[in-house]
């Protein structure tokens, strides 16, 4: 891997090929989240192999988008002479962290009104707590933000990550078979623990955001003109040798000898290959950017907006506490035809609103000012009123 040792400055060209794979990684957890709200389950066969591959593919929809968030976490940062980073840059990335953890609560609220919150059942209150993509993104981010702030170069930054990414993974079976929910106030024990129907606590989820600086450094770390070969190739390697080695442990039965646990929750072998096959699709995707660069760059600059897109088809799909989405009335009650023509629905409306969004800012930033404002005043009204 070429890292510079000093870190001194960040590349001025953006590097696309990581909001390209952001795009698809979005575009495979809209399909996937609109057929999971509304396709009955008793009219999906999970034994056929389409469906068992779709859910395969599936899952990958979260590695591709914590190892592409941890990868960006090296784009855009540059050292003084000592090796330090700018304190705006740390404030920066602190702010978004908590912003981004704000957001996946806010999205979960349990009631209407803060007033209304006395009201809420203990089940509510946990469904509440339990930790999705968000929460997750923004603790990792955290992490990462304060690991940069306490490392002085690139390459001890990309180390000390990495470390701590095969820490979480090799982990994960241990912190497992612990009932944290004995031990620790129950928002702290989501991020941790699967028994309180958390889908990403923090091992093994946050090992794929820890790694993904790695191909961060890789692509920083490059000259320009053989970037995305060289990010390419280490993919594909990368993806070749995990899946060997997830074999080898599956085929050894040396799982076994841990303590008790979910192999497809915190097992080292699936989660090698979901590595593997997330390394795969890194690897696919570069190469589409080598070859069709011009389409990698227009697609990528909705890729930047991952947050802004997550958000509007989640509130599409899945309403709010103030109003119903899309599902609402047709919650697991839809033919797999019917739920597949309405993806292309929920994707024109996400993109849609963004497009729509950047319009009114490039027209009037003004005009963009008043619109977040009477937002967040909508919002405050909601909550108290």
């Amino acid at each position: 891997m070429s890292i510079p040792a000093s870190g001194a400055k960040a590349p001025r060209s953006r590097i696309h090929v990581l909001d390209f794979i952001r795009l698809i990684a979005m575009l495979l957890m809209i399909q996937g989240h609109t057929l999971d709200a509304v396709v009955n389950p008793a009219r999906v066969d999970w034994n056929s192999f389409g469906w068992s591959t779709w859910l395969h593919l599936r899952g990958l929809t979260a590695p591709l988008f914590l190892m592409v968030s941890g990868a960006a976490t090296v784009l855009g940062v540059r050292r003084d002479s000592e090796g330090g980073v700018a304190h705006s840059v740390i404030r920066r990335r602190v702010f978004t962290a908590f912003k981004v953890l704000c957001i996946g609560y806010l999205l979960v609220f349990p009631a209407n009104r803060l007033a209304d919150l006395q009201w809420v059942s203990w089940d509510v209150w946990r469904g509440f707590l339990q930790v999705n993509i968000l929460q997750l993104n923004g603790l990792a981010l955290l992490a990462l933000t304060l690991l940069l702030a306490g490392t002085r170069s690139l390459r001890r930054y990309a180390f000390s990550a990495i470390c701590l990414g095969l820490l979480v993974l090799i982990g994960a079976p241990f912190v497992y078979a612990v009932d944290w929910h004995q031990w620790l106030p129950e928002g702290l024990a989501a991020y941790l623990s699967f028994r309180h129907g958390s889908l990403f606590p923090l091992f093994p989820a946050g090992a794929f955001m820890f790694l993904g600086v790695g191909l961060g450094a890789l692509l920083v770390g490059t000259p320009e003109e053989r970037r995305l070969r060289t990010f390419r190739m280490a993919c594909l390697a990368g993806s070749a040798g995990l899946m060997l080695v997830a074999l080898g442990l599956d085929w050894s039965g040396m799982e076994a000898a841990l303590p008790v646990h979910d192999p497809y929750k915190a097992g080292y072998a699936y989660t090698l290959l979901r590595l593997a096959f997330a390394l795969l699709v890194f690897g696919v995707l570069a190469w589409v950017a080598e070859v069709r660069p011009s389409w990698v760059e227009v697609c990528a600059s909705m890729g930047r907006k991952s947050l802004f897109i997550y958000v509007v088809h989640l509130v599409f799909l899945y309403g709010t506490p103030w109003g119903e989405g899309l599902a609402g009335g047709r919650y697991h009650s839809l033919s797999v035809a019917q739920g597949i023509m309405l993806i292309p629905l929920v994707i024109a409306v996400s993109f849609g609103t963004l497009l729509a969004w950047e319009w009114v800012q490039r027209r009037s930033d003004q005009m963009g000012k008043v619109i977040r404002a009477s937002a967040a005043c909508a919002l405050f009204y909601a909550l108290i009123f």
